[in-house]
């Protein structure tokens, strides 16, 4: 039997000094605000999430698979003239 204790987390589990800087919604003093995120993130191969379910694509997969990010619908219509599908980018919802 080993006398190393197993670690505390596992390899994938690991910390990591990148932080998300998706903005999120809040109050201070001052009333209504936006703040960032700041939860780990975990990269994947075709792009990254963090801990609190925020996550991005990277450019290079959203045009094999034919979708990229719209900010609004006028956004969304431009992108599906070209043949491209327009999504939120909060929650990948198509417009």
């Amino acid at each position: 039997m080993s006398a190393t204790p197993p670690p505390a987390r596992l390899p994938d589990e690991a910390a990591t000094d990148e932080q998300c800087h998706d903005l999120v919604s809040g109050y201070d003093e001052d009333g209504p605000t936006a703040f960032e995120c700041g939860a780990p993130l975990r990269h994947t191969d075709s792009g990254y999430s963090c801990a609190r379910g925020h996550s991005y694509t990277y450019a290079a997969e959203r045009v094999a698979e034919g979708w990229d990010y719209a900010s609004d619908a006028v956004e969304a219509e431009l992108l599906g003239r070209v043949g491209v599908i327009g999504v939120h980018p909060g929650d990948g919802r198509p417009w």
